[in-house]
């Protein structure tokens, strides 16, 4: 174990010395129905967009790469882009699927589907789809809960499950006493009230969105987000209708909890990565993959917050790659 430690120490100790991801991503030209790509939002050299019809709805991913697949799910307000920077890193030793949730990105809008069971089963038919059968799966964000009743729900489909700055919700989860309250933060109650929010925000969405991509209190690295990425995340999310199906996923929450509380009976057994940041949720993603896994591997990002894919792409990458490399979950770990 204490080896299975340093290896990570080494494997991660130059990346802590970046702040940016990597530069070679390039421009594909624009997709079908995409937004204009720039040198920042541009799709990976090696990498192609394409489309799936799967479990009644299109599906929209960016694949690359060879080797063993791994799965990419993003999170809340973002699409596959967020893993732009690492999407070539990964792709050196493993075939890379990025994937849009239903209603994200370039993926189909649909009326209902938003609860992270059923957005597990559409990359679930995905990857089927895609011929692989079993997989890693990365979730962060509203991507980890995803990830979590992917693994949960298709256990023979996931070798490994690693969670970054995310949480499935389930009877753990601490409620507040006002209705609709299931998180501290202020935006998950005005999300769950029904057709409220998109009401009040609509024709503002990119004063809105802002906040959360310029807020140090989600980020502490600066120039994780350049301006094209925030413009290119602000004109995606005031499209007709992507706004507000995107707070289904916080009016899924009772939902979820129930789902989980009959999955999280039958504990995950396959090794479980919990990445959490000191400016995030932090011990809070180990503490969530307990109740509901029995192998979990917690890891402590000192010097991120919650957006760890755009703030640290290459210590994100090494400690991935280190948790892959071994059958062995590796012990707590804390970067200076």
């Amino acid at each position: 174990m204490r080896a299975m430690q340093t290896l990570i120490l080494s494997a991660t100790a130059a990346a802590m010395l970046f702040l940016a991801g990597p530069t070679n991503a390039g421009v594909q030209g624009k997709d079908q129905g995409s937004i204009q790509a720039d040198s920042m939002t541009g799709i990976p050299v090696g990498f192609q967009s394409q489309f799936a019809d799967v479990n009644g709805v299109r599906i929209h991913y960016v694949i690359g790469g060879k080797g063993s697949p791994i799965l990419l799910i993003h999170g809340w307000p973002e699409d596959w882009h967020e893993w732009r920077k690492m999407m070539p890193l990964l792709a050196t030793k493993h075939t890379v699927i990025a994937v849009d949730l239903r209603g994200f990105g370039e993926s189909q809008i649909a009326s209902s589907g938003y609860d992270r069971k059923t957005l597990a089963e559409d990359l679930f038919q995905l990857m089927t789809r895609l011929d692989y059968l079993r997989a890693t799966v990365v979730g962060h964000d509203w991507g980890g809960p995803v990830a979590y009743a992917y693994a949960a729900i298709h256990r023979d489909a996931v070798d490994k499950l690693i969670i970054v700055e995310g949480a499935p919700d389930g009877p753990w989860t601490t409620k507040q006493f006002a209705p609709l309250l299931h998180n501290p933060l202020w935006f998950f109650g005005f999300f769950e009230i029904p057709d409220f929010a998109e009401k009040v925000l609509v024709g503002h969405e990119k004063e809105f969105l802002e906040w959360f991509y310029r807020n140090r209190g989600f980020h502490i690295v600066p120039g994780s987000f350049s301006e094209a990425v925030i413009t290119y995340y602000e004109n995606s999310y005031a499209r007709p209708g992507r706004l507000a199906t995107s707070l289904q996923l916080y009016r899924t929450i009772d939902r979820d909890i129930a789902d989980n509380t009959e999955l999280s009976r039958t504990p995950l057994t396959i090794p479980v990565l919990a990445i959490g940041a000191k400016y995030g949720l932090g011990s809070m993603v180990a503490e969530s993959m307990r109740q509901v896994a029995r192998s979990v591997a917690p890891v402590l990002m000192e010097n991120a917050g919650h957006f760890i894919p755009d703030e640290r792409p290459e210590a994100l990458y090494h400690i991935i790659e280190a948790f892959l490399g071994s059958s062995i979950a590796p012990e707590d770990w804390s970067p200076n």
